[in-house]
């Protein structure tokens, strides 16, 4: 085996692979709805996705430098003018700025480095449903007797919805994301078939994607919120808000990340709980 052409050949079919895992990661909702929807592209799931991902990138690192100390000659001869060393010279000076500048633009999410995250974090968006956020953070991960408590629903209740509807193997003690999988379905189809439209539910621990859209006041119907409390608390750091402001605009408005904002939403609850 000529070695050279193997890891020029290995190098190549890597960054394929390493090329579309970074595209399937680009488009796909947060772990959070992919998790809670059952989504599969290709067969493998987000977390799947993930590693593959991972494990393609040190392949693709190794093979680049193995691919580096077959051609080191040509590299040497590119660090060359007039036939003697120049580290920087103007293709390596244009090469390292051009890296630089990537890097330092991700960074401090500068345009259009910064337009490309944005694309991409709103395609995960339009990519999410509006009602593909799970009730509570790793909610499909909860036993089906656990998930129908925290949820305000009595647990023989939900047993007996889901084998009304033909579902195998419900057992209070099982997650819904075995559940699911026993059924070939989702966690999230499982929750439509059980849950009440007039219910509101725990707020989750984490941002929910899709969750900018929404206005205060919406978020009040679907969740068990104090939002006079989170409304008085903006107001201690000075920010103005009304029931009909959406979440992202508020945000905006303040100069705000979403998630520190929906930080605050939980803490004005935590606080509008104590004595």
């Amino acid at each position: 085996m000529k070695y050279q052409r193997f890891v020029s050949l290995a190098a190549a079919l890597t960054f394929v692979f390493v090329f579309l895992s970074s595209g399937v990661l680009y488009f796909i909702p947060d772990r959070g709805v992919t998790g809670w929807t059952g989504w599969h592209f290709l067969g493998l799931d987000k977390q799947q996705w993930d590693n593959l991902h991972i494990n393609l990138g040190i392949l693709f690192l190794v093979l680049i430098v193995w691919h580096i100390y077959f051609n080191w000659k040509p590299i040497k001869h590119y660090l060359k003018v007039k036939k003697e060393w120049k580290v920087f010279t103007k293709e390596f000076n244009a090469a390292l700025v051009l890296v630089v500048l990537f890097v330092a633009g991700t960074i401090t999410m500068t345009f259009p480095l910064s337009f490309l995250v944005n694309i991409g974090n709103g395609i995960k968006a339009v990519n999410s449903l509006s009602d593909a956020n799970p009730p509570f953070a790793y909610a499909e991960y909860a036993t089906l007797e656990d998930f129908a408590i925290l949820t305000h629903i009595d647990p023989q209740t939900a047993q007996k919805r889901l084998k009304a509807k033909g579902y195998r193997d419900v057992s209070l003690r099982k997650t819904l994301r075995e559940i699911a999988r026993r059924n070939g379905t989702s966690p999230r189809e499982l929750f439509l078939t059980l849950r009440d439209r007039t219910t509101q539910y725990l707020l989750p621990s984490a941002l929910p994607v899709g969750m900018a859209r929404k206005s205060l006041q919406r978020l009040e119907e679907e969740y068990v919120i104090d939002l006079e409390a989170f409304i008085r608390h903006l107001k201690h750091y000075g920010i103005t808000a009304t029931r009909t402001m959406t979440f992202k605009r508020l945000a905006k408005t303040n100069g705000l990340h979403p998630a520190e904002l929906y930080n605050m939403l939980i803490a004005s609850q935590v606080k509008a709980q104590q004595p």
